[in-house]
């Protein structure tokens, strides 16, 4: 069954998603700077172990009734979902915390920056969903607006970024961020988001465990009240809640046009950051948040819109 949806305003139906995606945008924007903060406290995989476990627990008592009552995974959706874990979860989460310690902060920003066009990307050769015209030009106009904030407005500041291998890894993890979505939306047409995120966590978490154990032992703990509150935020709020958050978007709207919204990151950043460190905006910060807002505008205003219900193909 398809709904269309053929008027060029936006409706309530997707004000309500983008809200979920604008919310989640939001508790992973602290993601980038508390993984930094705490990269070389904690072994990386014994980080990422936590981070998964802690989002399990949240999760879990929040999911039990749809878990014990709704569907059951057949033998194909267990397949389906332990593929999400390891990309999305084990993948994602090492390759994540191991390259943040050794890119430099406008590399990382850059690189992460990169997660709409690389989703959309993989969507067309993947699953033959092309975006639209005005998608391709709002994911290229918030790109824009981020190059002009993370370079400080300075052309030689942008030329001057060097590429470094640590460089690739946080490429990875953008792919790898990119495929968990696009595979979520897939089986969130049998599973509810909430479902969806503990299936993940849960194979994830199982993936990860051998990494966490020998990264535990052999690598190197200062342990401080510090990494545990990042730990617990990396756990419990974005690894638990933001996730579900955003599937919650991605089901409703897909995950090509959900993509865009992973820019608001670095926006809610630099806003938190003036609000709780009391940093200044400079002018070619107005002008790239302005920027980033007019090119998710563009990629979501489109006149004709398909939601699948039944059909477990990609949407666009």
């Amino acid at each position: 069954m398809h709904l269309s949806l053929s008027n060029s305003k936006i409706s309530s139906f997707h004000i309500k998603a983008y809200a979920f995606l604008a919310l989640a945008a939001f508790l992973y924007a602290g993601n980038v700077i508390v993984g930094r903060l705490i990269s070389f406290q904690i072994p990386p995989g014994a980080l990422a172990v936590l981070r998964s476990a802690l989002g399990l627990i949240v999760l879990v008592p929040l999911a039990w009734n749809q878990l014990v009552h709704g569907p059951r995974p057949d033998k194909l959706d267990l397949l389906r979902l332990a593929n999400m874990g390891f990309w999305g979860i084990a993948a994602a989460y090492s390759l994540f915390l191991v390259g943040i310690q050794y890119s430099p902060a406008n590399n990382a920003a850059i690189i992460i920056a990169t997660n709409p066009a690389i989703t959309n990307l993989l969507l067309a050769i993947g699953w033959h969903v092309k975006p639209t015209k005005g998608r391709v030009l709002g994911i290229a106009t918030s790109f824009l607006g981020l190059l002009l904030v993370f370079s400080q407005g300075s052309l030689s500041h942008l030329l001057a970024l060097k590429l470094s291998p640590s460089d690739l890894l946080l490429l990875a993890n953008i792919t790898s961020v990119a495929l968990f979505n696009i595979f979520a939306q897939d089986i969130m047409v049998k599973f509810s988001p909430l479902v969806t995120t503990v299936y993940s966590l849960f194979f994830g978490t199982i993936f990860l465990i051998p990494y966490g154990v020998w990264d535990a032992i052999h690598g190197v703990w200062h342990l401080s009240w510090h990494m545990w509150a990042s730990a617990f935020y990396m756990g419990v709020v974005v690894t638990g809640f933001a996730i579900f958050v955003n599937f919650i978007g991605i089901s409703m709207v897909g995950s090509g046009k959900a993509a865009i919204f992973s820019n608001l990151n670095p926006i809610f950043t630099i806003l938190l950051s003036v609000a709780i460190l009391n940093e200044q905006l400079m002018p070619y910060h107005w002008i790239g948040m302005l920027l980033v807002l007019a090119g998710i505008y563009l990629s979501v205003s489109t006149k004709k819109i398909t939601l699948r219900h039944k059909s477990p193909s990609v949407k666009s």
